[in-house]
């Protein structure tokens, strides 16, 4: 009797379990919602619940395809690095040596040698000194007294006056628009000018001036600078230099056209003056700045000077 109502209230769960998941699915599917499906149809009308979910993995692999040579060479080139690819391009690849730098110069200055670089600093030092007690101190209380204007007129009547030299070195050099403008911007300066106090021909027509001498004319015809030289009192140059001075000396105005040596003397004097007028603070300004005043005026020098052989 008692394994009976055991079986039967067994029977009764099962059905009444059986009925409320069918309901609950039921009503899962009519309120839209998609979930798992945990009743299984058996056959014949019958279902049962159960608890394992059948996850079925479908995995697509595309249609095979085969590689051929040329396929291969290409992944092979994408590959490549960038080296490989120039070489390939029939580009040469460039290493970090040859790459240019943007902002190196044009054109490289040559080196100026200076063998006698004990005795050029011993000169520079004398030539310093005279500068600071004597050149400075009278150039400094003449910009005082004498307006820039008056300064720059008379800086042009020098100028005007260096013609000569100027036309002569232009032609040794076979230059001959430089030759045309020396001698337009003389007739005019000189004529409408007033003698050179004014530079009409630049301001008025346009005719820049040329600055020429005779160390450009060596240096034209392959004479090489020669070592780097500190003359007394005239300061930086070269053998080559110190060379075209001397020629330039006998064609420069306070020679050239001085009554004796007196006067001569006084005439380039009164020049050098003037034009240290013009260059006090930039002196001053490279003292305090340089680390080696000496070698910065060598330095400076020299690109100057192989400046103007490129003009």
């Amino acid at each position: 009797m008692f394994r009976r109502n055991l079986i039967l209230s067994f029977v009764v769960s099962l059905v009444f379990g059986m009925g409320s998941s069918i309901f609950a699915n039921a009503s899962s599917v009519d309120s839209g919602e998609v979930g798992p499906n945990f009743i299984q149809d058996v056959g014949d009308g019958s279902y049962a619940q159960t608890s394992d979910v059948t996850i079925m993995l479908e995995k697509k692999m595309p249609p095979s395809t085969s590689i051929t040579v040329s396929d291969t060479d290409s992944l092979e080139e994408v590959g490549e690095t960038a080296s490989n690819t120039a070489l390939r391009s029939g580009q040469k690849p460039q290493t970090y040596e040859e790459l240019e730098d943007p902002f190196a110069p044009t054109e490289e200055i040559p080196e100026l040698t200076d063998p006698m670089e004990g005795y050029n600093r011993f000169m520079f030092d004398v030539n310093e000194g005279i500068y600071d007690n004597v050149m400075e101190p009278v150039a400094r209380g003449y910009r005082a007294v004498i307006a820039e204007d008056f300064r720059m007129a008379i800086s042009n009547i020098f100028d005007n006056a260096f013609a000569p030299v100027k036309l002569l070195s232009s032609l040794l050099q076979g230059d001959f628009a430089k030759s045309g403008r020396v001698i337009a911007r003389t007739l005019i300066n000189t004529t409408v000018g007033i003698g050179g106090l004014l530079d009409v021909a630049e301001q008025e027509y346009g005719i820049k001036n040329v600055n020429e001498d005779f160390d450009q004319v060596l240096g034209y015809y392959g004479v090489p600078t020669g070592p780097y030289i500190v003359l007394p009192v005239l300061g930086p140059s070269t053998l080559r230099n110190a060379t075209g001075r001397a020629v330039d000396s006998l064609m420069s105005p306070g020679i050239a056209f001085a009554p004796d040596i007196a006067v001569g003397v006084a005439t380039s004097l009164g020049e050098n003056i003037n034009d240290a007028s013009f260059i006090l603070d930039d002196k001053e300004q490279l003292e305090d700045s340089a680390i080696d005043e000496y070698e910065s005026v060598r330095d400076f020098y020299q690109q100057y000077r192989h400046g103007l052989m490129n003009e």
